[in-house]
């Protein structure tokens, strides 16, 4: 599919801000087509000339057209340049912290009144005996030992908060380690924290400044929700909902894009519309992943659900998520007529992050009848970080693995990596490189040029088609994606803001809630076109497509855009 130059149009999509699932899916996908790379890098000579049927490709002559990209053209600068600007979209992911484990809080923090009196410095978490131990956020391993004859893991992080975890009966982590959010640090051992004096229980601290903080207020993990009836699953008695400070939206004429503060719970007190709130996680995701939370927009439990990659909302792992955008839609459809039958006529918005946004995307352009009664009727649909027109970091991987020899060598160590325990292990085993969704997200695939033509149908169908009874369109772009760039985050024409944020990190702000909100609710929606992170998305692309080019993609070099587009072969 020819890159689009255009600053302007829609689009296609870990982990939640508001769910815990372990290491971030979309974290993990984008770091395994990045190593992919960088293994590639080592094992493949860079050739003189490549010849993709009737054009030809010389490395060396594209060369001085790279050299913005690093101090030398070759694709090995284009990879670190690919690389270093992933390094840095993680770096400047804003924090959001997860539980270390998915059970119920059954003791509440109780700050002391005095430094040494009496309460509870933490919280305490049902776990049963055994279960994983997590990190709730990236950090460096302070403390990983016994005290007092039980072991415990202290984690300090970059705002300054330090977490403990324990008791654990096994250590998967040592002292000066630096750990991700999700990564396995121990096993839980039995304890005296699961309440009414139950064996289980994980308790969960957390330190600002050596004072001692209600770890369920930290960024990511939520704020105390409004709650006229107090204990159950709502902490906090606060009758009222703070609003966010406003977002402004691009600067500098919207060449840059603001930043925005992590989301802490709820900024709107009332529902953005009366419609029910669809989520569509994203690939390698499971089925405890909510892209937003849907209380921090106002909406209670009744008015919103979550899609299952499984089907009739059923719980899902990674595996689910590999089928493939079409079975996935098709999915889609079966879940919006059961909705259908339990609330008829009552509208449904979706909104689907990564792979998800393709989903959604697919089913409103192919699947959905705007005039079918067992169909609900769409009024919104929000893509966040969606690969609607490709994601170049997939086709790269995807070219590599085609290519003889070493495509058999980088899957024989794929299947072998993911035989590893710990971080290696889990992302070597959160995706396979022959999954129908991943090559459905790679640049210029069948799925995502069938989405083009059908949106350009639709965009002109008038009193016909998906979007005959109005539904609307929005896409979200974040400024630092390193799996999905900026100008592939939207479809042409289409309704689009660009984001602070990676891309699972743009969930996690203030912004994204306030600007879906606004649509959701009909409103005008700040402007943010992002231009510079759209260029720049732009060149992390070209610098990709290169190498899916060098690896034997005909459709990449063809796609490469001038001066480095392959001259016709001789003969």
């Amino acid at each position: 599919m020819p890159r689009s130059t255009v600053l302007s149009g829609p689009v296609r999509s870990r982990r939640s801000a508001g769910g815990h699932s372990g290491r971030s899916a979309n974290h993990i996908v984008s770091g395994s087509m990045a190593g992919l790379l960088i293994v590639s890098l080592l094992v493949v000579p860079l050739p003189a000339r490549v010849s993709l049927g009737d054009v030809d490709i010389e490395p060396m002559r594209v060369a001085p057209a790279f050299a913005m990209l690093g101090s030398s053209a070759t694709v090995g600068s284009a990879l670190r340049t690919a690389i270093a600007l992933r390094e840095l979209a993680e770096a400047l992911r804003p924090i959001a912290y997860r539980t270390p484990v998915d059970g119920r809080v059954v003791r509440p923090f109780e700050p002391p009144t005095t430094a040494f009196g009496p309460g509870h410095r933490g919280v305490d978490l049902d776990a049963e005996p055994g279960a994983p131990v997590r990190a709730a956020e990236r950090g460096h391993v302070r403390h990983a030992g016994a005290v007092a004859n039980v072991v415990w893991v202290s984690i300090d992080h970059d705002d300054g908060v330090r977490t403990s975890y324990g008791p654990l009966a096994e250590l998967r982590v040592r002292v000066g380690d630096e750990v991700d959010r999700g990564d396995v640090i121990g096993v839980l051992a039995a304890g005296d924290h699961g309440g009414a004096g139950e064996e289980r229980g994980l308790h969960f601290g957390a330190r600002r400044g050596g004072v001692y903080v209600d770890p369920m207020l930290l960024p990511g993990i939520g704020a105390a929700r409004p709650s006229l009836v107090g204990g159950g699953r709502w902490w906090g008695s606060s009758h009222a909902i703070t609003p966010y400070d406003p977002w402004v939206g691009g600067r500098f004429g919207g060449v840059l894009t603001t930043s925005s503060p992590t989301a802490t719970g709820p900024g709107f007190a009332v529902p953005p519309n009366p419609n029910h709130l669809m989520l569509v996680a994203g690939l390698a995701s499971t089925s405890d992943v909510e892209p937003l939370d849907p209380s921090h927009l106002g909406l209670g439990p009744e008015s919103s659900s979550r899609f299952s990659y499984a089907g009739g909302g059923l719980a899902y792992d990674v595996t689910d998520t590999w089928e493939g955008v079409e079975v996935a839609a098709q999915r889609l459809a079966q879940q919006l007529r059961e909705r259908a039958r339990h609330e008829p006529g009552r509208a449904v918005d979706l909104v689907g992050h990564s792979l998800g946004g393709l989903v959604v995307a697919y089913y409103l352009l192919h699947l959905h009848d705007p005039f079918d009664r067992t169909l609900p009727p769409i009024g919104h649909v929000v893509t966040v970080a969606s690969p609607l027109e490709g994601s170049d970091l997939a086709r790269a991987g995807l070219a590599l693995l085609d290519t003889p020899g070493t495509g058999r060598l980088l899957s024989r160590a794929w299947e072998a990596a993911g035989g590893l325990p710990g971080v290696a292990g889990a992302t070597a085993r959160s995706l396979v490189p022959d999954a129908p969704s991943l090559t459905d997200v790679a640049t210029g695939s069948a799925v995502l040029q069938e989405i083009a033509h059908a949106w350009g149908d639709a965009s002109t169908g008038g009193a016909v088609g998906p979007l005959a009874t109005g539904t609307r369109v929005l896409s979200i772009v974040a400024s630092l994606d390193g799996l999905v760039g900026a100008d592939r985050a939207a479809l042409d024409a289409a309704e689009r803001r660009v984001l602070p944020g990676t891309h699972e990190g743009v969930l996690a702000s203030e912004a994204i809630r306030q600007v879906v909100w606004h649509f959701l609710a009909g409103r005008d929606v700040v402007q943010s076109p992002g231009h510079l992170a759209t260029i720049a998305g732009g060149v992390y692309g070209d610098a990709l497509t290169l190498v899916a080019a060098l690896a034997g993609d005909r459709d990449a070099a063809l796609d490469l855009p001038l001066p480095l587009a392959p001259r016709a072969s001789s003969y």
